[in-house]
């Protein structure tokens, strides 16, 4: 199937209508990105670079955290370069539970390693437990969308929360077979602990916006 992926600055203009922002106000935040490596570099015209899951889960960070353009950079590398501390597999939960409740719940089900269960009832559920960082799964989710392997989102639940302590993370992404969890957290002396902790969250119905902004039919 052929798709049309969008340009830097169609996705720009689709995030700046997605989030309510104004464009001018985007574009600035994604240049810096771009500056800064977060974003990858393209031309212009026919030569322009096609975004992909990295390139568009970066600017969403960046409008999820209310950045402005000059502390974008640092912001967003913290939260997209949270290192995975561990991924784990939670097989046939409650078969009544709405998938929505088994993505929020705490986890009560015995777990398994991640790295050795079989990952094919999760669409993209191999290259998000084998992302090492929160950027590296949050765009490898975004892509399997983008390229029309989930078949329904109805089949399943993601929920992403974030919290400014660490940063840390933690995804849970639910199927009617199980739940794939993954843990994300900066440790050690890079890890920060400010005096108010802030939470954000993504769930499927934004990343599904995220792929179809990237990829159109």
């Amino acid at each position: 199937m052929v798709r049309n992926m969008a340009t830097s600055g169609e996705m720009v203009a689709a995030i700046a209508d997605l989030f309510d922002v104004n464009a001018v106000t985007v574009e600035s935040i994604d240049r810096s990105l771009s500056a800064a490596g977060l974003r990858r570099k393209g031309g212009r015209g026919r030569s322009a670079l096609h975004m992909t899951g990295s390139d568009i889960v970066s600017l969403t960070f960046a409008l999820i955290l209310g950045t402005g353009m000059k502390d974008a950079p640092e912001k967003v590398g913290k939260v997209s370069r949270m290192p995975r501390l561990h991924a784990s597999v939670q097989w046939r939960p409650d078969p009544e539970t709405p998938l929505f409740a088994l993505a929020e719940q705490v986890e009560q089900y015995q777990e398994y390693p991640a790295a050795t269960a079989g990952l094919g009832v999760f669409p993209g559920g191999a290259a998000l437990a084998a992302a090492g960082t929160l950027g590296e799964g949050v765009a490898a989710l975004v892509d399997t969308m983008a390229a029309g392997e989930f078949r329904s989102l109805d089949d399943v639940a993601l929920n992403l929360q974030m919290s400014s302590v660490g940063p840390s993370a933690r995804l849970a992404y639910a199927t009617r077979a199980g739940v794939l969890r993954v843990h994300y957290e900066t440790t050690g002396p890079e890890a920060e602990r400010p005096v108010f902790e802030r939470r954000f969250k993504l769930d499927e119905s934004l990343l599904r916006r995220l792929a179809g902004i990237i990829a159109t039919r």
